[in-house]
Order: structure tokens, then C-alpha cells, then sequence
């Protein structure tokens, strides 16, 4: 869906990229050369986020079903290092069961925008993938491995050149690390050559000169969709930001904070590993106050590294908890209840999720199968996408919404639109819009 079309195209620099509006023809994809081409076009011209958008254009060259298989695997590896990196060592997640479970609720519930993160493969490959990248980076200060000083390089240089406020914390969070190693006569070579390659990955993505290229684009073709210059770094865009982004996402995760405070009223400390993490989600929150957009889905690495607190607060907090619940059959009967509730809603709300997903699809088959039959028309006015009986009204942000389709997930009602336009060009078509908004069109 949306720009997943405009990426299995050759970037095209020089005629205003492939995610504007009334854009011409685009040649596709057809092998790495092409990507590479691609992508020295879109770091000039549109944005830093190489390493993702390569991977990307791979998907879309060599076909979405390698990207279901290869996103299930990073999805796994990343739930089992956030659990390395709460228990401070890597080991099987049998020796830590209740801990690792704890860090899949923690994925599956915690994450504030589920679909736009962890589906869609554009913003699977931005957010789920680069999250991977940071805390596999991170993995050896934390576990106290002694990795290659070449393979920390590559890591550091991914890590860095991720996405901008997860790369910019874990810039100060090892900075920190390194700091404390320092301090403790323990800076080994690996440390000061993977934090070196972390700095020239960060500088890479936050100093692209397409990103400024960009912002003028924007400004000059569609600056409705753009902040005005006059609101940028003003009351209003953190105020906006605050009550639209940094609020919503705190409240959502707050369930993950319950071990931590746990934790501080069993012991009255949580100690710096828990700390350090807790911070770090919570500056993540703090750098995109002062973006000019704050998309819910750019929380995404707050979650994670507020997943390795609690996680790690659960782990201490676990034994206590236990005794206490055993104390008394009332307490036994209550977290049984709890414990029951809880597994039936998450059942309850996974079918609901898979549910959507299967209608969409089936939408979207039926969907080719007109347009196939119409190719040859000038306009072809496809039904819009809708979720079946307003069931995101109580799946929330862990299924697509009405939001979702509206926003990103669906064709517009323009032909000329970006995603009606790539859509069309991708299926070899000369034009496609929605009949969602036609009535809306009018009205307005």
C-alpha cells in the first residue's frame, strides 16, 4: 500500500521524485543497479533513510512475499534480543519464561501505531527494522559481549543511519555507555570503533541533503501537507506535537511502566541499566517535539527501549510478586482472574485484527479483479476499502483504521494523486481513483 508503489520505481531526482502529485511516467525496478541508482537519487533529493529504502526497492523488485517471510524473522529476532538485553546476557528464553512473555505483550500491545510499523512494509523497514539494528548494536555494552571491532562497525554504521530520533539516542546512550567504561578503566577497541561508525551513520541520515531539498519541494507543490515556515519551532507546532504525538503514545505505553514503579516500591531503586532505558524511551518522545510532524508511528522506538525497562524491572520485581500473590488464596483467585481476562481480550482482539486483515484482503483482490476487466477505460472508480462493521472502534491502533485507509492505506479520490497515480502505473492502467470521497468532494 501507498508509497510501497512509488518505491518499485527508479527514483526520479531530477522530476520531483516518485510521492508527488501529477508526476510522469516512471520506469520500474528491475535489479540492483537500478536500486543503487535509485538510491543515490533519493539520498540527493528526498531523504536519508538509505539503508531502509534499499531494502524496500528489494522487496519490491523481488516480490512482497519475501519481505512476510523475512519480517516474521526480524520481528522474532527482535523480541528475543530486547529479552537479551533485559536480562543483561544472551541465553534461551526458556531460563526467563515469564520475562520473555512479558516482552511480546509488550510488542504486541505497547506499540502505539501496530499496522504502520509492523505490516506495512515502508514502515516496517523504517521503524521495526532500524529498531533492530539499534538494539543489536547496543546488545554488547549491555551483555558485556566482547564482539569484532569490524563487526561493531557495520553494526554502528546501520545503527546510525537508521531513523533520526532512535539514532540520536542511541548516539547518547552509548556516548553514556562509553562514558561509564571510561570511568571504570574498561574502553575497549571494539566500544570506540563501533561508536565511531555510529556517529558517521548518524551524520549520513541527519545531515542528507535531500532532506532539505525536500522540505523546498514540499513547500512549492503541496504546502498544505507542509507546516508553514511561520509555525515551525513555535508554541503552536509543540503544542500540537505534545497533544498529538508525545501524549497519546505515553499514555498508550504507560501499562509497561507498572514493573518499574513495581520495582521502586519494593527496593527504592531500579538501578541504571533500567534507568538508562526509561530515559531513553522518553527522550525518543522529547527529539520528535521538536519535528514538524509527529506521526504516532515515529514512537515506535520509545516502546522498545522502554520494553527493555520494564522487561528488566519484571525480571527483578518477579519473585516478590510471586510471594506476595501466594500469600493468600484471595490474592491466587484474583490474579487467576486477571491472568484469564487478560489472555481472552488478547485472543479476542488478535482474531478481530486478523479478521480485518483477511477482509482487506479479500477487498483488495476483488479490487484487481475489476480493474483487470476495465483496463482499457480512461478512469477506472474503484469501491473504497472499509473495515467491517467498525471493528477498529475497539481494535484500535493494532488494526488498520479508517485513519489508516483514509490517510495512506487506500487510493484517493484524484487519479492525479500520488497513490492513485503509482497504483495505476504499477497495474499498467491509465487511471484509478476511489469512490470514497466523491460525496465528500461535492459537499466541500
Amino acid at each position: 500500500m501507498a508509497d510501497d508503489y512509488s518505491y518499485a520505481f527508479i527514483w526520479a531526482g531530477e522530476d520531483m521524485g516518485n510521492l508527488m502529485d501529477n508526476i510522469g511516467p516512471r520506469e520500474r525496478v528491475n535489479s540492483l543497479g537500478d536500486i543503487l541508482i535509485s538510491q543515490w537519487s533519493h539520498y540527493f533529493t528526498w531523504g536519508g533513510r538509505t539503508p531502509s529504502m534499499i531494502f524496500i526497492q528489494l522487496f519490491a523488485w523481488v516480490g512482497k512475499i519475501w519481505f512476510d517471510l523475512a519480517n516474521t524473522i526480524v520481528f522474532t529476532l527482535l523480541m528475543l534480543v530486547l529479552y537479551w538485553m533485559a536480562v543483561g546476557e544472551v541465553q534461551y528464553p526458556a531460563h526467563h519464561k515469564r520475562v520473555f512473555l512479558w516482552v511480546m505483550v509488550c510488542m504486541l500491545f505497547g506499540v502505539m501505531d501496530y499496522p504502520s510499523t509492523m505490516l506495512w512494509m515502508t514502515g516496517a523497514c523504517v521503524y521495526l527494522w532500524t529498531g533492530l539494528w539499534e538494539c543489536l548494536f547496543l546488545l554488547p555494552f549491555v551483555t558485556r559481549r566482547h564482539p569484532s571491532a569490524w563487526l561493531m562497525a557495520g553494526a554502528g554504521l546501520l545503527a546510525g543511519w537508521s531513523e533520526e530520533a532512535g539514532s540520536l539516542v542511541t548516539v547518547f546512550m552509548t556516548a553514556c555507555l562509553l562514558y561509564g567504561a571510561w570511568k571504570r578503566k574498561r574502553v575497549e577497541r571494539w566500544m570506540v570503533i563501533g561508536f565511531i561508525f555510529l556517529i558517521v551513520g548518524c551524520g549520513l541520515l541527519m545531515f542528507c541533503p535531500g532532506s532539505i531539498n525536500r522540505e523546498l519541494l514540499m513547500l512549492k507543490y503541496d504546502a498544505a501537507y507542509v507546516l508553514p515556515a511561520e509555525k515551525l519551532y513555535k508554541w503552536e507546532m509543540f503544542r500540537d506535537n505534545f497533544t498529538e504525538g508525545f501524549l497519546p503514545i505515553l499514555i498508550w505505553e504507560s501499562f509497561l511502566f507498572i514493573p518499574i514503579l513495581l520495582l521502586w516500591r519494593i527496593k527504592h531503586h531500579v538501578g541504571w541499566h533500567i534507568l538508562m532505558f526509561t530515559g531513553a524511551s522518553l527522550m525518543v518522545l522529547c527529539v520528535m517535539l521538536f519535528s514538524p510532524e509527529f506521526a504516532l508511528r515515529t514512537g515506535f522506538h520509545s516502546t522498545l527501549f522502554l520494553t527493555v525497562a520494564s522487561a528488566a524491572a519484571f525480571k527483578e520485581s518477579a519473585s516478590w510478586l510471586q510471594s506476595w500473590i501466594s500469600a493468600t488464596s484471595i490474592r491466587q483467585v484474583a490474579a487467576k482472574t486477571v491472568a484469564t481476562v487478560a489472555v481472552i481480550y488478547g485472543l479476542l482482539v488478535m482474531v478481530g485484527c486478523f479478521w480485518v486483515e483477511m477482509s482487506l484482503r479479500q477487498q483488495a483482490d476483488e479490487r484487481l479483479a475489476y480493474i483487470d476487466q476495465h483496463r482499457d477505460e480512461p478512469l477506472i472508480v474503484v469501491k473504497a476499502f472499509h473495515i467491517p462493521y467498525d471493528i477498529d472502534r475497539w481494535l484500535g491502533p493494532r488494526s488498520l483504521t479508517d485513519f489508516h485507509l483514509i490517510y495512506g492505506a487506500d487510493l484517493e479520490y484524484k487519479p492525479t494523486d500520488n497513490r492513485s497515480l503509482m497504483f495505476a502505473r504499477y497495474y499498467d492502467v491509465k487511471a484509478v481513483r476511489t469512490d470514497r470521497d466523491v460525496d465528500w468532494e461535492v459537499k466541500n
